[in-house]
Formats: structure tokens, C-alpha cells, sequence
């Protein structure tokens, strides 16, 4: 078989650039806070900073919507794989926190402009009634992805220094975007639209990707960095860390797809969200790490619950609707993520990590009472 014929866009495509462009991803989570920690001593305002820029693409994710009514959604998937290794690449050359500033910035570009194409690539190649189990397969190609690359930064890591990791991956996920580039057909026909529009009827879904959001920012932020900062885990704890919670979300995701086929999205929302209620509230008064580390691995496994918020915007929508309704969700869940690592860090700097968490568990309570206005006809 020819590599570099050219192959149609279809679930196992679709599959294979989720797993580059999330390798990538995985390698930057495992790595920003140990180097940005012992290389720099960044401080948690900092790191709130850096992490607000980082969610600056996200906050534009609505351009993507723009860009879609011209250029065909896999043409933007797959560049947006070689931008975001080229980001990685960057971040081996970083010799200030200004420039590690900057290489975040460029693999969070791609980062984020991948995820409203390929989603939309996914809800546009499955059917309605199938949406979730989809999504379950393809959020579980994802955690296998941040297995290997894990594994594989836990390896490198122990035999050459920060900089050179970032570099040798980061050349990787480039290569890999470029030959998808190449390779894959364009899924867009001549006579079809995309439109750019705002409609009523999707409003809760916008607010729901807001507050899911602020959760999702608030822990990200700031659940590895207290291990690291509080109890100084090492590099190399984290990466084991990374690889048992994508392992054991490889199995969770897919099954999530089916739960949510089988009890409806808004109970799998509103569930998800009430157990965060306790997860957020632990990190605040806890101080075992053991179970600190449990609250870690559950939130993962409960960020799959995403999968129903798609898919109850894919029972909502209609097909020209999707890229639009997508990237406009993007910018709506990181209104909060440009402000909300700022925030925290502040809060944490002046009142405490306890009060960070806490503010995370005030806003998961909002999310959890909207999530049961969700209805589906």
C-alpha cells in the first residue's frame, strides 16, 4: 500500500490526527510545570499569566468558523498539527519566561484550532444516534495517545535534558501534520455551505461550554502545579502520573459514550458536575496526597462527560451549523480561560490555594443546576 496516496476523511482518519495532535499536547502537560518550575521558578501569577495566553486561541475559536467558509475543515486540522509541533520546538529554545510565553502561545494555536475542525470533521461523518459512542472512540484514541507519548517522555526525560525532548517531539508532531496535510482529501463538496450565524436555540450549550470552562481551567491550572509546588513531585512522578490517568481514561471515555447513549446527556452532565462539587472541595482541605492523586485521575475520567454536551448540540443542530456552532463554543469556554488562571493565581498568591479551589467548586455548582435544563426532543 502507498503511504502518500491520497486517503478519504472517515473515523479512522479522523482517529489517527487526534492521536498526533494530542501526543503533542500530552508531552507539553507533562513537562510546562517541572520546567517551567526548575528551569525558571515561575511564581503562580506567572503561571496564571502564561496560561491565560495559552487560552488566547481559544478565546478566537470563532475564527475558526470564519476560516471554515473558505477553507475545507481537514485542510485546518491537520496545519494546525504542524503549528502546534512547531510550538513544542519553540519551547526547547525558551531561555526566559517571556519566550515561554511565546512557544505555549504558538502550540496552543494549533492546539485549539484543531479541536472545532476535527470535532466538526467527527459530528459531520456520523450519525445523529450515534454521536456519543463516536465520540467515546475518538476521546478514547485520545487518552491512548497521551499513553505512548507519556511513556515516551518518561523515557527520554531520564536520558536527556528538557530541551532536547521538546525539541525531538516536537519535530515529530510537525512531520506528522505535514504528511496528513498531504495525504487526505478534502472533505467539503462544491455545493456546500457553511454559514455564520447565531441562533437562540443553542444558548444553554454556550453557557454550559463557559462554566465547563472555568472548571476545566481552574483545575488544569492549578491541580498538577500544587503537587508540583506543595509536595515536589518530580518529573518523572508526573509522567507516571499522566500515563495511569490516560490509561485508565483509554477504557472510561468509550464506555462514557455508551452511558451517555443509554441514561441521556443531561443526567451524565448533571452527575459529572455534583461529583466535581466534592473533587474541587478536596483539593482545598485535603492534604493526603494519595488521594489527592485519586481527585486527579477522577476529574479526568469526568472531563469525559463532554461527550455529552456535544452530543446534545448535535441533536440541536442542523449540519451547516456544526463548524459554526462548534468554534463559537470554543470562544465561549475560554472567555473564562484567558481570566481564570490569572485569578487564581492571584487568589492563590493572596489568600491562599484553598480559596482557588473553593471559587473552582462554587462555579462546578452553577454548571451542575444549568445542566439540568438540558432537553432533547
Amino acid at each position: 500500500m502507498n503511504l502518500f496516496q491520497k486517503r478519504e476523511v472517515n473515523l479512522q482518519t479522523i482517529a489517527l490526527s487526534t492521536f498526533s495532535l494530542y501526543f503533542g499536547f500530552t508531552v507539553w502537560s507533562v513537562m510546562f510545570n517541572n520546567f517551567a518550575k526548575e528551569v525558571f521558578d515561575i511564581s503562580p501569577t506567572q503561571l496564571g499569566i502564561i496560561q491565560s495566553v495559552r487560552e488566547l486561541p481559544g478565546l478566537l475559536g470563532f475564527m475558526v468558523g470564519t476560516l471554515a467558509l473558505y477553507v475545507a475543515e481537514v485542510k485546518i486540522a491537520t496545519w494546525s498539527i504542524v503549528i502546534s509541533g512547531l510550538g513544542l520546538m519553540l519551547l526547547g529554545h525558551a531561555d526566559s519566561i517571556w519566550m515561554l510565553g511565546v512557544g505555549t502561545f504558538v502550540m496552543s494555536l494549533g492546539f485549539h484550532n484543531f479541536l472545532s475542525a476535527n470535532d466538526a470533521l467527527l459530528l459531520h461523518h456520523i450519525k445523529t444516534r450515534e454521536s456519543a459512542k463516536a465520540q467515546g472512540k475518538i476521546r478514547s484514541t485520545e487518552s491512548a495517545s497521551a499513553v505512548i507519548s507519556t511513556a515516551c517522555v518518561f523515557v527520554a526525560t531520564l536520558w536527556l535534558g528538557y530541551r532536547q525532548v521538546w525539541t525531538i517531539f516536537g519535530a515529530i508532531v510537525a512531520l506528522a501534520g505535514i504528511y496528513l496535510a498531504f495525504t487526505l482529501k478534502s472533505n467539503r463538496g462544491e455545493e456546500e455551505e457553511r454559514k455564520v450565524c447565531y441562533k437562540k436555540k443553542y444558548t444553554l450549550y454556550y453557557l454550559l461550554s463557559f462554566l465547563r470552562g472555568c472548571r476545566r481551567h481552574f483545575f488544569s491550572t492549578f491541580a498538577i502545579f500544587l503537587l508540583v509546588a506543595n509536595y515536589h513531585i518530580h518529573i518523572s512522578f508526573v509522567a507516571i502520573l499522566f500515563f495511569v490517568s490516560s490509561l485508565v481514561t483509554t477504557y472510561t471515555y468509550r464506555m462514557m459514550g455508551h452511558v451517555v447513549e443509554k441514561r441521556g446527556e443531561r443526567a451524565v452532565l448533571a452527575v459529572s458536575s455534583f461529583i466535581l462539587i466534592f473533587i474541587f472541595s478536596g483539593y482545598a482541605f485535603i492534604h493526603w496526597l494519595p488521594l489527592l492523586i485519586v481527585f486527579y485521575i477522577m476529574d479526568n475520567v469526568l472531563f469525559g462527560s463532554s461527550i455529552a454536551l456535544d452530543s446534545y448540540m448535535r441533536k440541536i443542530s442542523s449540519q451547516e451549523d456544526l463548524t459554526n456552532c462548534l468554534s463559537f463554543s470554543q470562544t465561549a469556554n475560554h472567555v473564562s480561560a484567558v481570566i481564570i488562571p490569572i485569578l487564581g493565581g492571584v487568589i492563590w498568591q493572596t489568600l491562599g490555594f484553598q480559596i482557588t479551589f473553593l471559587f473552582g467548586a462554587a462555579i462546578v455548582f452553577l454548571d451542575a443546576l444549568l445542566s439540568l435544563r438540558v432537553k432533547i426532543r
